[in-house]
């Protein structure tokens, strides 16, 4: 059984909760962490996170950090984390529309990858709504 926290600058969302498996948006893909894992460090992109047990899902919207999984327990630490039941669905279109509005006009290199950030989280956001 894995034990698992979410921890975000501002507040921490998931405090000890087992887990029967986590799958994490790993910068190199998806990761899927079961019980007996082997201890890892590893960065988190945006995308969605979800973690099971006795066959109910929670999912949630993440957007970069890192996890570190060691004796069964999972800690992720992000920049910003949603739960999907938290999500409003009419914000998350809105702020999908302003960043490809925004990414159609002429920006800077650093102002372009905010809005793509920014494009990003909105999908992610609107994927994982139940």
């Amino acid at each position: 059984m894995l034990k698992i926290d979410i921890v975000t600058p501002t507040k921490k969302l998931v405090d000890g909760v087992a887990a029967d498996s986590v799958r994490l948006p790993g910068t190199k893909g998806e990761l899927e962490i079961l019980d007996g894992h082997t201890d890892l460090l590893t960065l988190l992109t945006t995308g969605p996170m979800t973690f099971t047990k006795d066959g109910r899902e929670r999912k949630f919207s993440i957007s970069y950090g890192f996890a570190e999984i060691r004796n069964n327990k999972v800690l992720v630490l992000a920049d910003t984390v949603e739960e999907s039941s938290e999500i409003d669905k009419a914000r998350a279109q809105a702020a999908q529309k302003r960043a490809e509005q925004a990414l159609m006009g002429t920006l800077s290199d650093s102002d372009f990858k905010k809005q793509q950030l920014k494009l990003e989280r909105a999908i992610v956001r609107q994927r994982i709504i139940n």
